[in-house]
């Protein structure tokens, strides 16, 4: 079966090969993966992988020595750019057969480079829900385009809390969808996962300003507004922005656990 190929550049590291991620989707109409969401470079996956880039640009050091899992990982474009960006281990999860067999051989075509700096990147069958998800831990975990579904709203804020470390950040974007706006899909599922123990992580939290910041010199360090981020740096141009406004927006959110004080 001939798969298309999409090619990105990670824009944060110096120019040279291992920069470029070449992955194949399973969009070609020949083959038998069309029917599969998973198979696909969708926008917001790309938008995902720009945004970790950006944070990368702005923080060298913010994905380094980070355990990391994506959920519902795709192609595995995130993914493989986090394991060049400096992530000590990525795990792109997924619970389809099919879409795992195209993340694997993505990650093998872009994990062979002998000048590669990679860290260490798996793939993962991953069920949401806390049974399956206690097997797993990260510092970070990151996702795209996964509260479409309400129904499914319960079981991914579960495994995103089973997951989390404490201290730990959950980097999430979503692209709205025909027919409902980003905000409301958005906001549905943040309720959800404050009652399975997350929180909204705002730009005074310990997280957030541990991991989102910019500058190092004498003049200090800037907190990054995230959002602001996606809009004068992700969206790169006005084609993307009709496009991404006729849809119902994007939006970023942070998320960290929930921190419960003791009673005496």
């Amino acid at each position: 079966m001939t798969l298309d190929e999409r090619t990105f550049s990670l824009e944060s590291l110096p120019p040279r090969s291992d920069n470029t991620i070449t992955v194949f989707q399973g969009t070609n109409a020949a083959g038998g993966m069309a029917g599969r969401t998973g198979v696909a470079v969708w926008n917001s996956g790309i938008l995902l992988t720009r945004l970790l880039d950006e944070l990368h640009r702005i923080n060298p050091s913010i994905f380094e020595r980070k355990s990391i899992v994506e959920l519902g990982c795709g192609t595995a474009l995130a993914s493989i750019a986090l394991s060049k960006l400096g992530a000590a281990s990525v795990i792109a999860t997924d619970n389809n057969p099919e879409v795992l067999a195209l993340a694997r051989r993505n990650i093998e075509r872009n994990n062979s480079s002998t000048e590669s700096n990679t860290g260490t990147i798996t793939t993962s069958a991953l069920q949401w829900g806390p049974l399956d998800a206690t097997e797993y831990e990260a510092d970070v975990i990151v996702g795209s385009d996964l509260t479409y579904n309400s129904g499914s709203w319960v079981a991914l804020a579960e495994t995103m809390s089973a997951i989390l470390r404490p201290g730990g950040i959950v980097i999430y974007l979503t692209l709205g969808h025909s027919g409902f706006n980003v905000g409301g899909e958005l906001g549905g599922f943040l309720s959800v996962a404050e009652n399975a123990g997350l929180r909204v992580l705002s730009k005074d939290d310990d997280e957030w300003r541990d991991n989102i910041i910019s500058g190092s010199d004498n003049d200090g360090q800037k907190v990054v507004d995230v959002n602001k981020l996606l809009a004068e740096r992700v969206v790169r141009t006005a084609e993307e922005r009709a496009v991404i406004d006729a849809n119902g927006g994007v939006k970023a959110v942070l998320l960290g656990k929930k921190r419960y004080s003791s009673k005496r």
